[in-house]
């Protein structure tokens, strides 16, 4: 019914502000997708039946986190049942995604089994800002900014030692790869560790980086090795290994202790390509970051 669409968007719009000021605590509300309680909107739209609303997500929010509570109220002067809506987050988001935007859509008779028709409103408060898509500026997490500082500070070193390579190399080419590698290195040296970009998923193996030089963001490998490195630039002896390589050398490590390494045994390795190196026939070249390890 058109009526019923118009009339269910007015007046979520206008009972939504009316009764927002009755919910209570402010504590009470989920201004995250780590909290719990009244869900601080980004976004609602009431159309025909059916309820949209738009949430803060870290990728595991569905309607099955969500509670909707249903009051219902009596209108002295209509007869048409008139319901009041408060959703409410009863499971934090706790996954390690971007924050970003999720659209929850409830049928009001299927999901909610409601009376239509009906008039309706919803008590959550929402968001509103001149860009609605983008969120505000996070402050990276104390183990994200770890590992940023331990990813940039392990380029800085690879950095360092290509310049030594060129420096003793008879290249053609050596000043310009020498200036070039210089600069690079004093870019890396005045960028403040939160800026430094993180991967986003893993690639998978197969799909070597084409570009030489370093790599923002780095990307993630996970192999095994014969024996443990110990110290910054040693060759990893990974299983499988050939001439063709791949070849991995070691600029970091977390904890930046070699020592948590059992000379004899064998590893599986999780490793942060945060340099390839320039060599011949295009054979995989990298500098690499150990970023965990487990004894096999």
């Amino acid at each position: 019914m058109k009526w019923l669409g118009v009339g269910l968007m007015i007046l979520g719009m206008l009972f939504g502000v009316a009764s927002s000021g009755e919910t209570g605590n402010p504590g009470q509300y989920a201004r995250t997708p780590e909290e719990t309680g009244i869900l601080l909107l980004r976004g609602l739209r009431i159309e025909g039946g059916t309820v949209h609303l738009t949430v803060a997500t870290r990728g595991c929010t569905t309607k099955e986190d969500v509670v909707v509570q249903v009051v219902e109220k009596e209108l002295e002067s209509d007869c048409t049942p008139y319901y009041e809506l408060t959703f409410l987050r009863e499971t934090p988001d706790t996954c390690e995604g971007e924050l970003r935007e999720e659209f929850l859509v409830y049928d009001l008779e299927d999901d909610l089994h409601l009376e239509l028709p009906c008039m309706l409103s919803v008590t959550n408060p929402v968001v509103c800002s001149p860009a609605k898509d983008e969120f505000p500026e996070e402050t990276p997490r104390e183990e994200d900014l770890t590992l940023r500082e331990d990813l940039r500070d392990a380029a800085i070193w690879a950095v360092k030692a290509e310049i030594q390579r060129y420096q003793e190399s008879e290249h053609p080419d050596k000043d310009a790869k020498i200036s070039a590698l210089r600069e690079t290195l004093a870019r890396l040296q005045n960028m403040p560790p939160e800026d430094y970009p993180l991967p986003s998923e893993e690639h998978p193996l197969g799909a070597p980086p084409t570009n030489f030089g370093v790599l923002l963001p780095p990307e993630i490998r996970e192999v095994d090795v014969v024996s443990p490195p110990q110290r910054p630039g040693d060759l990893l002896e990974v299983v499988g290994m050939t001439r063709s390589g791949p070849f991995y050398h070691v600029a970091g490590i977390r904890g930046r202790d070699f020592s948590v390494f059992a000379p004899s045994s064998q590893y599986r390795l999780k490793l942060y390509l945060v340099y390839r190196r320039e060599y011949f026939l295009g054979i995989p070249n990298y500098y690499v970051y150990i970023a965990s390890w487990e004894e096999r």
